[in-house]
């Protein structure tokens, strides 16, 4: 005997797609949550973010307002006074650079047996440099230049430059006379 068929419909086989639906239903909630996630972490980090910002800002903040005070006081400077008091200074400590002893040991080093020096002057200018004013007595005006070309060579002397000279007359019977201006370095030149 033949069966009837009661369905008023052909019988479909559905469970492939709602196996398939159910599968994407659970990578979209899983995809869901780690967006959810990375959306927190991100938020943590944007705050912590903004709260640098802000420390950052309060701390520059900060450093303007002491650059401004100190830009006040700095104001407030006599500086003319000041470049001047530390000229002076800077004159001072020059001047006790200066050691006489080793300044006339290096004299009686370079300078010829035959020349007898009556006066030695140093100078010290306000860059600390020193400069020696030397007046003298020579046998000849070989001596004279023998000096000269010394001081030219010599690591301690720079730059002599003579101020005048005067040969033995019947006005000056003391013999060749002469002055002289040289750079002194203390401790060799630079």
């Amino acid at each position: 005997m033949k069966r009837p068929n009661l369905a008023a419909s052909p019988f479909l086989d559905v469970r492939p797609v709602w196996v398939t639906g159910g599968a994407l239903a659970v990578v979209a909630l899983t995809l869901t949550i780690v967006s959810l996630a990375d959306l927190i972490a991100v938020r943590g980090r944007e705050k912590s973010a903004a709260e640098a910002l802000r420390q950052a800002q309060a701390k520059r903040a900060e450093l303007v307002a002491q650059v401004q005070s100190r830009d006040r006081q700095l104001a407030a400077v006599a500086w003319k006074t000041l470049q001047l008091e530390t000229g002076s200074l800077q004159v001072v400590v020059a001047r006790r650079r200066l050691v006489w002893s080793q300044l006339l040991a290096d004299l009686e080093r370079v300078v010829p047996w035959d020349i007898r020096l009556v006066q030695i002057t140093p100078k010290v200018d306000k860059t600390g440099a020193i400069q020696v004013d030397l007046e003298g007595l020579a046998t000849g005006r070989e001596a004279w230049l023998r000096l000269l070309a010394v001081l030219f060579t010599d690591s301690k002397f720079s730059d002599p430059l003579p101020r005048y000279e005067e040969a033995p007359s019947a006005t000056n019977g003391k013999g060749y006379q002469f002055a002289l201006t040289v750079r002194y370095w203390p401790e060799k030149r630079t």
